[in-house]
């Protein structure tokens, strides 16, 4: 192979997400010098699709619709023969059974697939073709080694047909950010207490869950506290409806997508992730890269991010009482705020930095093209 590697990046769509924010981190910063970048969006591109910096960063929109599109296949193969893809990297399933197949249609000789958060186990079917179809992937990894062993338990392949590459955040982006102007910028007031979180307003995010846990704490203390969340998605109504149900109505603002979520979040005096799944949480990192105090479920990529009691806290998924718990002593306790945030901060500079990711993809690409 001479010249450049011509990466295809195979997805659903750029629409705000942390898969989304992590595959636009990795094309804008892949050396230009090896390596040259197109994104295949198999619904439409999305608004992440902006973000994408170079003239030669080529977007393509697919129009899927809901259903098997049985021609789709065929559509990314001239695409792929079209723009002489060397490797097609696939992310989660969809993008796998589509990309898989229209990579050996247009005779595309490497493939990579990448696996960002799942709900396990899938239908049987499903998982019958992606086992078969791993068998025509030349390297596959999880962002996270939890997802990797659900992978390799649920599918029923060998434990080193799934590697592990860790998601990385831009920790310089988010040192540079003032907490005065992010205060302002999310309309706290000075005394006030601020609880955030960030992702799409979807069921697996568990949203709800964090409404009622912050109902439980607004309740018990006279402290004027507010609770924000950023994003956007289906659930944003009946968030709205549940914190007026909670009597929470006034203390929360949901501030729907936002482009400064990094400037944002050293604003927050304690971040919440409150999944039921979750592969490798971009927003957690960043939270402790900006030096807040964290509290996550303990599910997923969560336990490998966060070393309990030490770099953040940790509660059984879906347990409201332990999650109002850890925020209440949290919150009446400046100090453990201070002491956890720092902790996290470090921890994220020493093993999730953007550069390791980087690097560690790029390895990955040249290993597998040439």
């Amino acid at each position: 192979m001479n010249g450049r590697i011509h990466i295809q990046h195979v997805l659903l769509s750029l629409q705000p997400g942390g898969l989304e924010n992590g595959v636009v981190n990795v094309v804008n910063r892949l050396d230009p010098a090896r390596f040259r970048s197109s994104v295949t969006c198999l619904k439409e591109a999305g608004a992440f699709a902006a973000r994408l910096r170079g003239p030669e960063i080529a977007v393509h929109a697919m129009g899927l619709k809901p259903g098997n599109d049985l021609r789709l296949p065929l559509r990314l193969a001239r695409l792929f023969r079209r723009t002489r893809t060397d490797v097609v990297h696939t992310r989660n399933a969809e993008a796998f059974f589509y990309g898989v197949l229209a990579a050996k249609l247009a005779g595309v000789r490497r493939v990579v697939h990448s696996e960002h958060g799942r709900v396990l186990p899938d239908t049987r079917r499903r998982m019958a073709a992606q086992r078969l179809l791993l068998r025509f992937t030349d390297a596959a990894f999880a962002v996270s080694e939890q997802l990797r062993r659900d992978l390799v338990s649920h599918l029923g392949v060998c434990e080193g047909r799934f590697e592990v590459i860790y998601n990385g955040v831009d920790v310089a982006r988010v040192a540079r950010a003032d907490r005065a102007s992010a205060r302002r910028a999310l309309g706290a007031a000075a005394d006030e207490l601020v609880v955030g979180s960030v992702g799409r307003l979807v069921p697996v995010k568990n949203y709800g869950l964090l409404v009622r846990a912050f109902a439980r704490v607004a309740g018990a203390t006279a402290r004027p506290m507010r609770l924000v969340l950023i994003g956007d998605g289906p659930e944003r109504a009946s968030l709205a409806a549940a914190a007026e149900a909670h009597g929470v109505a006034a203390r929360t603002a949901l501030l729907g997508h936002r482009e400064d979520v990094a400037e944002l979040l050293v604003g927050l005096d304690a971040f919440v992730l409150p999944s039921v799944s979750e592969g490798m949480s971009n927003t957690l990192l960043e939270a402790m890269a900006a030096g807040v105090p964290v509290v996550a479920s303990d599910v997923g990529g969560n336990r490998e991010i966060v070393a309990d009691g030490r770099s953040g806290l940790l509660f059984a998924s879906g347990d409201e009482a332990q999650l109002a718990a850890h925020l209440r002593g949290l919150l009446e306790d400046p100090g453990r705020r201070a002491q956890l945030g720092s902790a996290g901060h470090d921890r994220v500079v020493r093993e999730f930095s953007m550069n390791a990711m980087i690097r560690n993809y790029e390895a990955l690409y040249e290993r597998v093209a040439r």
